[in-house]
């Protein structure tokens, strides 16, 4: 069985792999074919984002109505709580530590896979996103636990993903939550609200 694990924030990328993953099918047209995912579980990070009860909130939400194991791992570090609206929204190597943790996750679990959202639209602010990262992460992953990363929305813009997700999958993208800041509606300011206003149209 192929068992992957998805890092999981409840935003649109991962909400949008997520519902790839549970699906039959993938691909489309001549090139759609079996789904090789037999069976995925979601994981969440706290580690002490501004958005936190926001962000899981809404991640728990969707993987509830949609049946979907979903894991929790807090990270106490404090160089990765930071204000991502006023100030720089780059955490420091948060992507590797993600990664590096769910590959120990995955091991354990008997996991061969872990499925990271990374888009086009994130290559230009964050550096672990871009391609050469993600295969430098993938073999070093394969190389520490066996097990593969896989960044299938590397080559598509969120504004695909929004439109894809509604038309593919019937997605309703007010469940998700993508705002940095912790307030009860979205700041409309910070740079995941820009991306994520754009890409809906909004």
């Amino acid at each position: 069985m192929n068992r992957a694990i998805l890092l999981y924030s409840g935003g649109i990328d991962s909400t949008y792999l997520l519902h790839e993953l549970l699906a039959k099918t993938v691909g489309s047209g001549s090139r759609q074919r079996k789904n090789p995912v037999d069976e995925v579980a979601c994981l969440s990070f706290n580690y002490g984002q501004p958005h936190l009860d926001k962000e899981l909130g809404a991640a728990k939400r969707i993987t509830d109505g949609l049946g979907v194991e979903h894991l929790f791992e807090k990270l106490d570090f404090p160089f990765l709580r930071q204000d991502m609206v006023g100030g720089d929204p780059v955490g420091p190597n948060r992507n590797m530590i993600f990664i590096s943790v769910a590959g120990a996750i995955a091991k354990f679990r008997g996991s061969n896979m872990i499925f990271i959202g990374c888009t086009q639209s994130d290559y230009g602010v964050f550096p672990d996103c871009r391609p050469s990262f993600l295969r430098s992460a993938d073999e070093t992953l394969m190389g520490a636990v066996g097990v593969s990363l896989i960044s299938p929305l590397v080559g598509m813009k969120k504004s695909d993903i929004v439109a894809d997700g509604r038309k593919k999958h019937g997605i309703d993208w007010a469940e998700t939550w993508s705002c940095y800041s912790g307030d009860d509606e979205p700041c409309g300011e910070c740079l995941a609200c820009q991306e994520r206003n754009n890409a809906l149209g909004d």
